[in-house]
C-alpha cells in the first residue's frame, strides 16, 4: 500500500507540472503527499518571475493531505537528498518531473536529478515529462492501461507490487511486455507460467492479463508500444535487459527520457 508519497520540486513550473499526479495517486490510497524543496542558492530553475511557494492543491482535492517542508542543501548532492528524505520519512513512492534534457545535454550536462533519482533509488519511482519535444501525451491523473516491461529476469518482478497496487486502486488494466534481446531464448511458452507466478507473488492475480512479446530494439520497442496502445503509465525496474550488469541502465534510461507516458521504475 502506498501510506506516503515524496514530491520534491524546486519552484519551478516543469518540477510543479507533476504534482498533481502525486496528488491523484494519493486521493487513490488516502496517502500523504510529503512535498519538499531543497534550498539552495543559484538554482538555475528559480527566476526573478518564478513564485518561491509549493504548488497549490488542485480544484477537487481539499481531502489530500500535504506536508511542505524545505531542507537545506549542505553541499550534497540533491539526488541523494530525495532518496534519503523519502527513506527517512518512511514514503512508499517518489513523483518528480524531469525537465527532460535532450541526449546532447546529457552527454554535457549529465543526467537530471529526476533521472539520477530514478536510476538509484530503491524506492519505486514516477518520473513525468510534461515539457519539451518528448513530453508525456496522456493526461497523468488518471491510468487506464499500465504496461509492464519485463525481460522475465526475477529482478523485473519488483516494480509489481506497486504497479499493481496502482492498477488496483484505479482500475486500470495490466499489458504485460515480455521483451528478448538480440539473442535471448523466448520460453516454449512465451513466459507465460512464470508471469503468472511473478502476479500472484505480487498478491495479483486477477491482474494477469494480456501478454505481448517484442524481440530485439528492447528500449525503442517498448516506448513505440506504448505509444501505440495509448499507455498511460509504463512500469519497470532500471536492470531491464541489463544482461545480469546492474549497472547498465541504458534500456530503462532510454524509456524514462522517450516514453509518452509518466514511468514507474525501481531500482531492485
Amino acid at each position: 500500500m502506498i501510506r506516503s508519497i515524496l514530491f520534491p520540486t524546486d519552484f519551478s513550473s516543469v518540477a510543479n507540472s507533476a504534482f498533481p499526479l502525486a496528488v491523484a495517486i494519493a486521493a487513490q490510497f488516502d496517502a500523504i503527499v510529503q512535498s519538499v524543496h531543497i534550498a539552495h542558492g543559484g538554482d538555475p530553475h528559480i527566476t526573478e518571475t518564478s513564485r518561491y511557494e509549493f504548488p497549490a492543491l488542485p480544484t477537487g482535492s481539499s481531502s489530500v493531505r500535504v506536508i511542505e517542508t524545505i531542507i537545506p542543501k549542505d553541499g550534497d548532492d540533491p539526488a541523494q537528498i530525495i532518496m534519503r528524505t523519502a527513506e527517512q520519512r518512511l514514503c512508499n513512492l517518489i513523483v518528480m518531473a524531469s525537465h527532460g534534457r535532450s541526449d546532447v545535454a546529457q552527454f554535457f550536462l549529465g543526467r537530471s536529478v529526476a533521472e539520477q533519482v530514478a536510476r538509484d533509488s530503491k524506492i519505486p519511482t514516477i518520473i513525468a515529462r510534461l515539457y519539451g519535444p518528448r513530453r508525456t501525451t496522456r493526461p497523468i491523473d488518471r491510468f487506464a492501461t499500465i504496461v509492464f516491461a519485463t525481460d522475465l529476469s526475477e529482478k523485473s518482478k519488483e516494480i509489481l507490487p506497486t504497479a499493481t497496487a496502482i492498477a488496483a486502486k484505479t482500475k486500470a488494466k495490466i499489458e504485460t511486455l515480455c521483451v528478448f534481446g538480440e539473442g535471448d531464448e523466448e520460453p516454449a511458452d512465451g513466459g507465460k507460467a512464470k508471469l503468472k507466478n511473478f502476479f500472484e507473488e505480487a498478491g495479483a492475480p486477477e491482474l494477469f492479463g494480456k501478454v505481448r512479446r517484442v524481440h530485439g530494439g528492447v528500449a525503442e520497442a517498448v516506448v513505440e508500444h506504448a505509444g501505440r496502445h495509448k499507455a498511460d503509465l509504463i512500469a519497470i525496474t532500471t536492470s531491464l535487459c541489463c544482461g545480469g550488469d546492474e549497472r547498465l541502465t541504458g534500456t530503462a534510461e532510454f524509456i524514462i527520457r522517450n516514453a509518452p507516458c509518466p514511468v514507474l521504475c525501481v531500482r531492485p
